[in-house]
């Protein structure tokens, strides 16, 4: 089973065959069980088992913290679901909305982070000073930064892509009118070298690997901006502290002062 452990494996699939896993788990142990003690067993205790053996799975198949809590609360949410007469389709609708809205943070580790207004004021204030035209939203969610973007004066283009089908669509519909373009399209086979403004609201996860594309793509005179989350080991050209409810970062990468050497330079 090491193919579990490796990062290229979706999460889901880990916590979906963590869940499968510990159910065999439960059978056997329900089985051995009533070899000494006569059954039935309380709902509680085989509540129990089910969920100590997911979060033991979990472990071992080396998922991130987060999943955790998703694995404690399933079981128990579907037993009190079904304790209330729910119909058992209804788990089946809300897991497949789920996957159509947080369909990256499932398979790529990157949630649907959305970005505030005093962050698109940022943006378009970093945009008109240094004269960049063309706006890039690498992993546009809703669509709303690229529409804002568009009305800015001075850009002459605002894209956005997105591979989440929720928010790919609201964003599509959002942007028909507003000037912007939003395209079903991953960021990993998006082409940044004509792009001068390359915005981010990511996670840490595909930071260092979403770097070397921006630095192999993006023009000498283009800008980087990753909100929250810094390029690992590399120092920003500025970090904005934003004036806003959760105290924003955004870590700006000017493109030239990291071109022409065999390293970008190091925070180390």
């Amino acid at each position: 089973m090491k193919f579990l452990t490796e990062q290229n494996f979706p999460p889901i699939a880990k916590a979906l065959l963590a869940q499968f896993f510990a159910m065999l788990l439960l059978g056997l142990t329900v089985f051995l069980l009533a070899q000494f003690v006569a059954p039935p067993f309380s709902d509680g205790f085989l509540l129990f088992l089910q969920t100590a053996y997911a979060v033991l799975l979990t472990t071992l198949f080396v998922l991130p913290r987060w999943w955790y809590l998703i694995q404690i609360l399933l079981p128990g949410g579907l037993y009190l679901a079904l304790s209330a007469g729910a119909n058992p389709l209804l788990a089946l609708v809300l897991f497949v909305l789920l996957v159509l809205v947080f369909k990256n943070a499932f398979l790529e580790r990157v949630p649907l982070y959305l970005s505030n207004q005093t962050t698109r004021l940022a943006l378009a204030q970093l945009a008109r000073e240094n004269q960049l035209r063309r706006f890039m939203d690498l992993g546009c969610g809703n669509g709303l930064n690229v529409r804002f973007m568009a009305e800015q004066p001075g850009i002459d283009a605002a894209l956005g892509v997105e591979t989440a089908p929720i928010p790919l669509w609201i964003a599509k519909l959002r942007n028909l009118r507003g000037g912007g373009t939003v395209l079903a399209q991953n960021l990993w086979h998006t082409s940044l070298f004509d792009v001068s403004l390359a915005y981010a609201f990511l996670s840490p996860e595909p930071m260092a690997k979403l770097w070397q594309k921006v630095l192999q793509e993006m023009p000498d005179q283009g800008f980087f901006v990753s909100n929250s989350f810094a390029v690992p080991s590399v120092t920003p050209s500025e970090i904005w502290q934003l004036n806003d409810r959760r105290q924003t970062k955004l870590y700006i990468y000017k493109i030239a002062e990291f071109r022409g050497g065999d390293l970008p330079p190091s925070s180390a």
